[in-house]
């Protein structure tokens, strides 16, 4: 079971960087039916493996699977803003001003605040619906796959330093 969760997670954050990154790069998001068809393939695929991963009888499942749907949205909005941050980063990469990078490295980790603070609330109303146990077993499976995503965003995206090495060389 494990190394099924670790798979599909992989395997989910990789197919939604690359695929989102691509059409971020190429279409507004708001209006992206292609970003829309990941985002909804990515929420069924997640469901999937919460689903088996959790495996909780029908009443503990009543209760969970409606917090989850509220989190869900709340944290695909997060998700969203994140991919705007990423796209506006990939966009002015290679002329990367003071302002803008201030101002991008602020709204990532404020993103980053807000994405806690939701699973700390979320935790909090697992805990009251379906007891602490398995509440820290949802959230141990859903922060393994934010830092799935996490690492994989961090290999496709160019950092900083690597921006200042290939600036110096056109020098």
């Amino acid at each position: 079971m494990k190394k099924f969760i670790v798979l599909a997670g992989l395997m989910l954050a990789s197919t939604l960087f690359i695929n989102a990154q691509t059409a971020t790069s190429t279409k507004a998001q708001a209006d992206d039916p292609e970003l829309d068809y990941i985002k909804k393939a990515y929420s069924k695929e997640k469901k999937t493996i919460v689903d088996e991963y959790m495996g909780l009888d029908v009443q503990a499942g009543a209760k969970f699977w409606a917090i989850y749907g509220d989190y869900e949205a709340k944290r695909e909005k997060l998700a969203t803003e994140r991919l705007k941050l990423i796209e506006e980063y990939i966009n002015n990469a290679d002329n990367l001003s003071e302002a803008q990078a201030d101002k991008l490295a602020k709204a990532a980790l404020n993103n980053t605040i807000n994405l806690d603070k939701l699973n700390l609330d979320n935790y909090e109303k697992m805990k009251k619906a379906i007891g602490a146990v398995r509440a820290a077993k949802y959230m141990q499976l859903e922060t393994y796959l934010q830092t799935a995503w996490r690492g994989v965003v961090q290999q496709n995206v160019p950092l900083i330093t690597e921006l200042d090495k290939s600036q110096k060389e056109e020098h």
